[in-house]
């Protein structure tokens, strides 16, 4: 999955995209204390940063 594709489904399920430098920062209101930072190289996050992502944000 490319960060494009995870931008749309956090913004899907409610989370707030931060412009940053070289990573963006996600967060949600109803989830105070969870921030997730998303690269914006090209290509495919790595599955194991992935999993983390998805983990921590609740969303498959």
């Amino acid at each position: 999955m490319t960060a494009k594709e995870l931008k749309r489904k956090l913004i899907a399920a409610g989370w707030i995209i931060a412009e940053g430098g070289s990573h963006e920062l996600a967060t949600h209101r109803d989830k105070p204390g969870i921030k997730v930072a998303i690269h914006r190289h090209t290509g495919d996050i790595p599955s194991g940063t992935l999993s983390k992502i998805l983990k921590d944000t609740g969303l498959k």
